[in-house]
C-alpha cells in the first residue's frame, strides 16, 4: 500500500474537487454563454490552473512519502505516478498535457484564447476524474475526499 498523510491528501483532493465541479458548471454552457461574461472565461483559466497544480501536489506528497526519485519537473512528477503504477501511462500522458496547460496559462497567458480554454474543458474534466479515482485506488482513500 502507497504510505500518504490522510489530511493533506485528503485537502489536495478537496482542491482538486472543487475546481473541477466548477469547471463541470462552465462545460454545460455554449461557447457563447461562456464568453458573455469575461469573468467565465476567467474562472475557467483559474481552475485549469489549480487543477494541474493539484495535481501536482498530490504527485509531490505520494513521491515525497514513499520516497520515490524526485521529479526535476511537473511533468516527470506524474511520469513517477506512471512508473509506480500509480496511474496509468495513458492518463499520465493526458495529465502532462493538463500540465502544459497550465504552463501556457500561467507563462503565456496572452497567446491562450478563449475558445482553446474552453475546448479544453471536457478533456480536463475527463482526466481529473481518472486522476482521482486512481489515487482513490491506490491508496484506498474515498474519490470524494
Amino acid at each position: 500500500m502507497i504510505r500518504y498523510r490522510s489530511d493533506r491528501l485528503r485537502a489536495l483532493i478537496s482542491a482538486l474537487l472543487e475546481s473541477r465541479d466548477r469547471l463541470t458548471s462552465l462545460a454545460h454552457m455554449s461557447f457563447e454563454e461562456f464568453i458573455e461574461d469575461p469573468h467565465r472565461a476567467g474562472s475557467a483559466r483559474y481552475h485549469l490552473i489549480v487543477s494541474a497544480e493539484a495535481v501536482v501536489d498530490i504527485a509531490h506528497h505520494l513521491i515525497a512519502q514513499n520516497r520515490w526519485r524526485t521529479p526535476e519537473t511537473y511533468g516527470e512528477a506524474v511520469q513517477i505516478l506512471e512508473e509506480r503504477q500509480v496511474i496509468s501511462n495513458e492518463l499520465a500522458q493526458r495529465l502532462q498535457g493538463l500540465i502544459r496547460l497550465r504552463n501556457r496559462l500561467v507563462h503565456r497567458y496572452w497567446e491562450t484564447d478563449d475558445r482553446a480554454v474552453f475546448e479544453t474543458i471536457p478533456e480536463a474534466l475527463r482526466d481529473i476524474e481518472d486522476f482521482i479515482r486512481a489515487i482513490g485506488a491506490s491508496t484506498g482513500l474515498s474519490s470524494e475526499a
